[in-house]
């Protein structure tokens, strides 16, 4: 498991390795510049174009305010040392990529938000399917298995892979690291394999009404194959997935989770082919396949039902079997299409940084990506939430949870008792006058 590579880099000792000749020829530039201010420092005023055009060709980031500054109060040592620090790349003594407090307070709120639904509606809609019987039925058994997915991708991914992009860096370990990789592969494999299962069983019930439906056994065999085929492609995590630690100049250092293959760094860094072949055969097997077989199967099953006739008369139970059917199709349906919209710039996002991979080191890109992850994470708080529109009998679990059934019962009690006082008076009232009358 992880790679036999060096764990830890010091950015500025490689720096300085691989360009020695360089860095050997300005360093000598620089005593020379060195050597010509102490001989010439009474007339230092007159000398100092003729050095500052020297000390361009190495630092041509000096601005004519620094220089004129550098001209008025000069230090020689100062003066050599940003002379020799020059050759060496700013970004080797700062970490980057930390983004500002405020963004960073935004971008909690907006994940912390998206994980606890997702965490809170995953296990709600696994305890109303398996601590009720009459929930039990084959489709909820591949409900039940989606939103096992989707709580462990929330809980066991998004989390902590969010943290990483906030601070560009990995506190968690290289063990913790690779288990997150093999999380996500593993959990989006088997969330996009149920929605098809799903779509399947569906358009058979559908479109051969006749046929035995589905049983309970074959739908575990169905969900352990998924599961299955769904460890096989995400493979790769458990054998490339590692850390790498960066030492900067000022001291700091900065780990990453990524993956690293044979030929070199993945994770849309755009140095690995093995990296982008996986990434566009994970995007086949998982998005583009069964995308276009949901596509089919949906549409087959939308042309059945809206063809449907009653046979004979039209009946209340017929109509009401046909009604049952097109429910539970409008909701699969927005399940599929909210998962192909959510994954499909996540997708674009690796494609796109492989073929243009000078946009990663963009000031904006760390913005992209974390709109990207969120929207993509995201679709594992939305399908409790459709379960909770479209679905009657998810609804009324849901509402026993939140307490929302008491809260109208007790409303329908007072308001119960308050009637059956106003017909109590009322009776008193008319007992009264016909007394009354018939004195």
């Amino acid at each position: 498991m992880g790679n036999a590579q060096k764990k830890e880099i010091d950015l500025l000792e490689l720096y300085m390795d691989s360009q020695e000749q360089n860095f050997s020829y300005n360093s000598s530039l620089c005593d020379d510049i060195f050597t010509n201010i102490n001989g010439n420092s009474s007339n230092i005023n007159g000398n100092f174009n003729s050095i500052h055009d020297s000390i361009s060709n190495i630092y041509a980031n000096f601005s004519s305010e620094e220089s004129m500054d550098i001209s008025q109060q000069l230090n020689t040592s100062d003066l050599y040392s940003r002379c020799y620090n020059s050759t060496i790349p700013s970004n080797i003594f700062n970490q980057p990529y930390i983004l500002p407090w405020y963004q960073q307070l935004l971008w909690t709120l907006l994940f912390a938000v998206m994980i606890m639904v997702a965490i809170l509606g995953n296990v709600i809609v696994m305890w109303i399917i398996v601590a009720h019987r009459r929930m039990r039925t084959v489709t909820n058994l591949f409900l039940l298995n989606l939103a096992i997915a989707d709580f462990l991708l929330a809980s066991g991914n998004a989390t902590f892979n969010f943290i990483f992009m906030l601070n560009s860096h990995w506190p968690f370990g290289e063990t913790f690291c690779v288990v997150s990789n093999f999380v996500a592969n593993l959990t989006v494999s088997t969330s996009v394999f149920t929605i098809l299962a799903l779509s399947l069983d569906r358009y058979v019930a559908v479109a051969h009404p006749l046929r035995p439906r589905m049983t309970k056994t074959v739908a575990y065999s169905i969900i352990l194959s998924v599961w299955t085929l769904s460890s096989l492609l995400s493979l790769p995590s458990l054998l490339y997935a590692t850390t790498i630690t960066y030492k900067y100049g000022d001291e700091t250092q900065r780990t990453l989770c990524l993956l690293v293959w044979p030929d070199g760094l993945g994770t849309g860094l755009g140095t690995s082919d093995l990296d982008h072949i996986y990434n566009i055969v994970f995007l086949v097997v998982t998005y583009v396949i069964p995308m276009i077989c949901m596509a089919f199967t949906y549409t087959w099953i939308g042309c059945i039902l809206c063809g449907s006739k009653v046979i004979g008369e039209s009946s209340g139970p017929q109509n009401n079997v046909i009604k049952s059917k097109q429910r539970v199709v409008h909701m699969l349906v927005a399940i599929m299409l909210l998962f192909a919209i959510c994954w499909l710039p996540y997708h674009i996002y690796f494609l796109y940084t492989y073929y243009n991979s000078d946009v990663i080191h963009a000031d904006f890109i760390q913005h992209v990506y974390l709109a990207i992850y969120w929207l993509a994470m995201s679709n594992s708080c939305y399908n409790p939430i459709v379960y909770y529109v479209m679905n009657s009998r998810f609804r009324g679990y849901f509402q026993d949870v939140m307490c929302l059934n008491r809260l109208s019962q007790k409303q329908s009690t007072t308001k119960t008792s308050k009637s059956q006082q106003i017909q109590v008076k009322t009776s008193i009232v008319t007992s009264n006058k016909s007394s009354t009358s018939r004195i």
